[in-house]
């Protein structure tokens, strides 16, 4: 097996690797073999610093934590062997490395004052690993780690919201999601490992004075050698023995510290010191001249301080002159692509949202899949559902936090003004009394319930059980707003219909009836605007403009017989049409059509007040006498359906219908009750007279004018 073939074997390279650390725990090791593995730990520990200054954001650096741990444990294999050397074997001992060490240390010499001096030089280092750098950067680690999970909410949330409002699509989102969820687990993983590296040290510094002391009492005593002796051989060994372990971990440490004191960025670490440090020549020159005046000072080295403010103040003077060709440079491609400053273009901050959600401080949890806000899942449902039964497809609804509103509030915008808005607990559950009669009382803060104004209770979770077992209906608070949402919605579906909209719809419908669409021509002059407003008044009355094909038929053939045929016409056309599936929808529970009729004299006042407006469409016209008794008629048969638990629909002539519904939607909303012409019940539906409109009309007469 070469090389390249060892090298594909990574994950047992690695998984040897590791039983071999271990087994050096055990096995002694001759000396050419420890010399070549402390040079394999300093080699490492270099790396492991040099890719920490080269990573732009720690995430990159994943398997740090785990590198640590393995070099950890590789370091204190290392020292277990140099110590079983230096123990059993003393002076002849025949690792090089330790030697060279120690030699370099304390002097080629004799004399204790050498070893003494070695030993506080290595106690120095020692100290600086562990109070300096190993203590700050498990430090760092605990803060970065504990910050990082505090703030992954918030990046979800946004993450959540940017989706929502198609500014990232859904693999950006997947993405962006792993990244937070790296950072987490990054410095979750440095946290601990960082500890690690602590325990390293002080394991280091405790083998150290054990190599010291053992190796002393283990020369005097067994091997004869006098106490200087043994001083002098066992110090040297030890010092060496300590820098070989110390060095590789002080290097792995600064890697450490280097790591999480850094912060997300587009440019490695280097590159960031030379732009920020040594990026101001100003700042420069204020230092060459003030090593200057250090140099005047009696006692100071002048020569030394002169050199070494004559060498800032040239870094300065060069830098100096690398921003003005960076300035010329820039001026010059200016001039060359932008001859002429163009003025800015704010087109994009006059965008008004179709629909948009805005949440108080205290709701934004709702939006928090990883707190167990389901918010964003229950919008895609509803617009995944007003395009199956509707046939509408719903724009994007923009989620956004608004400081400005109640912490508990939200509102809900539509075209970029507010229709509706309600305090709610996010903390709490909603019950209400879905049945008819008392139910027992439960404990909780009284509320209406924003989309139908009904009474609720807001209860604490705890009380969920109890509330369903008295026969409560039990609403979590993001369900209240998306049934307030869709309420909205239904009520302004024709003001979401706009002209891109419809050609939307009639591009999906070409894929499926190209010949439909070609009779339609529909990007004739005028053609498309008649849709757009013939599709509008059928979403006005609450109906569903799923069945596109029959609803185009209609059209098309109405474009065919008549030069430009009104909106209005064309709706009333398009009814007739799918006449069977709107009447089914309005069929009661026991399979009947219960209606409500218009007494004869009553409808034909109504048909004698019809004026075309400047549309040419037909609108009542009512005299005020009437129109204040007919709105109080009207009232009277709604509040009588709402008490028979029945669906308000009126049943006239094909000419008054229109028109009748029309005035009825200025005073009742228009998903609240319905008019059908005697034209659209097919033969054979079940139908019900409920009631009768009527009312006294005397001699009133209507005006028409």
């Amino acid at each position: 097996m070469n090389l390249k073939d060892l090298w594909k074997q990574s994950d047992l390279v690695l998984g040897l690797g590791t039983l071999l650390i271990l087994g050096m725990l055990i096995v002694p090791l001759p000396g050419f073999i420890l010399d070549l593995l402390i040079m394999v730990s300093i080699g490492i520990g270099l790396l492991i610093l040099l890719t920490s200054l080269s990573v732009t954001e720690p995430s990159e650096f994943s398997i740090f934590p785990s590198i640590l741990l393995i070099t950890t444990l590789f370091r204190l294999a290392l020292n277990v062997s140099t110590t079983r050397q230096i123990l059993s074997k003393g002076p002849a001992m025949n690792s090089n490395v330790i030697e060279a060490f120690g030699s370099f240390v304390v002097g080629g010499e004799a004399g204790l004052g050498k070893y003494v001096v070695g030993l506080i030089l290595f106690i120095i280092i020692m100290i600086v690993q562990v109070i300096v750098i190993t203590r700050g950067a498990t430090r760092i680690s605990e803060v970065a780690a504990r910050f990082t999970l505090d703030a992954m909410p918030q990046k979800q949330l946004g993450i959540d919201m940017e989706l929502n409002n198609g500014s990232i699509t859904e693999a950006e989102a997947k993405e962006l999601r792993k990244k937070v969820k790296r950072e987490v687990d990054f410095y979750g993983a440095m946290d601990g490992a960082s500890k690690f590296v602590q325990g390293d040290v002080r394991a280091g510094l405790i083998i150290t004075a054990i190599n010291l002391v053992g190796g002393i009492i283990i020369g005097s005593s067994i091997r004869g050698e006098s106490f200087i002796t043994a001083i002098e051989t066992y110090g040297k060994l030890t010092i060496g023995d300590g820098l070989v372990s110390a060095i590789p971990g002080l290097l792995s440490t600064t890697a450490t510290g280097i790591i999480v004191t850094r912060s997300s960025s587009e440019k490695k670490l280097t590159l960031e010191i030379k732009d920020q440090l040594f990026g101001n020549a100003k700042t420069l020159y204020v230092v060459s001249g003030a090593l200057a005046l250090a140099s005047l000072i009696p006692g100071l080295p002048f020569i030394s301080l002169i050199l070494l403010s004559s060498a800032v103040a040239y870094l300065g003077y060069s830098i100096e002159q690398i921003a003005k060709e960076e300035i010329k440079k820039i001026e010059t491609a200016s001039f060359e692509k932008t001859p002429e400053r163009k003025p800015e273009n704010y087109i994009k901050e006059i965008n008004v949202e179709a629909i948009q959600v805005e949440l108080g401080r205290d709701l934004l949890s709702l939006v928090d899949s990883s707190a167990g806000g389901h918010l964003l899942e229950q919008i895609a449902s509803t617009r995944k559902k007003f395009a199956t039964d509707v046939g509408l497809v719903i724009p994007a609804i923009r989620i956004v936090d608004n400081l400005e509103i109640p912490p508990d509030q939200y509102a809900i915008r539509i075209n970029g003004v507010v229709v509706g808005q309600a305090a709610i607990k996010a903390d709490k559950l909603m019950v209400m009394n879905n049945q008819k009669g008392q139910l027992e009382p439960i404990a909780g803060e009284n509320f209406i319930e924003p989309a139908f104004s009904m009474p609720a209770i807001w209860i604490d979770p705890a009380l969920k059980m109890e509330a369903e077992n008295k026969g409560y209906s039990v609403v979590d608070p993001s369900t209240v707003i998306i049934t307030h949402l869709k309420e909205i919605i239904s009520n302004h579906a024709s003001q979401l219909l706009g002209r891109e909209e419809v050609k939307n719809l009639l591009d999906h419908l070409g894929q499926s009836h190209p010949t439909l669409v070609k009779e339609l021509n529909f990007e004739s002059q005028g053609r498309l605007a008649a849709i757009q407003q013939t599709l509008q008044n059928l979403l006005m009355e609450g109906l569903s403009i799923k069945n596109l094909p029959k609803i185009m038929e209609s059209i098309a053939n109405n474009f065919a017989k008549y030069q430009s045929p009104q909106p209005s016409f064309l709706s009333e056309s398009v009814r007739q049409a799918i006449s069977r599936q709107i009447v089914n929808d309005y069929l009661s529970a026991d399979g009947k059509l219960h209606v409500v009729t218009v007494e004869g004299k009553i409808a034909n006042v109504l048909i004698k007040s019809l004026m075309e407006n400047e549309e040419k469409d037909s609108v009542l016209v009512l005299e005020n006498t009437i129109r204040i008794k007919f709105l109080d008629a009207i009232a009277n048969e709604y509040k009588k359906s709402m008490e028979e638990g029945r669906f308000l629909i009126f049943i006239v002539s094909k000419i008054l219908r229109q028109p009748f519904a029309f005035f009825l939607a200025k005073e009742i909303p228009p998903r609240n009750f319905a008019v059908l012409s005697i034209e659209e019940v097919q033969r054979g539906i079940p139908t019900s007279i409920a009631s009768t409109l009527t009312f006294s009309i005397r001699d009133e007469q209507p005006q028409n004018n």
